[in-house]
């Protein structure tokens, strides 16, 4: 969150149990993170169910880096 303060381009990747108290903490800091929010648990996955994790949260990585550089 301290680098999006700051100007730095960077989602923060949270899984949806966490995303009630990552959203707290942007609140306290006053700040608007780009949030990446994927399924949980992220732990303990096979390396195919993490990899389709993966899969599916990159569209929206690359969605988030376009909009940063001001590209539709």
């Amino acid at each position: 969150m301290e680098l999006e303060r700051r100007g730095v381009v960077a989602p923060l990747v949270v899984t949806e149990t966490f995303l009630p108290l990552v959203q707290a903490q942007a609140r306290a800091r006053r700040v608007d993170p780009r949030l990446l929010v994927v399924p949980h648990p992220v732990g303990g996955l096979t390396p195919d169910e993490l990899a389709g994790r993966v899969e599916g949260a990159a569209g929206d990585l690359l969605r988030m880096a376009d909009e940063a550089r001001g590209r539709p």
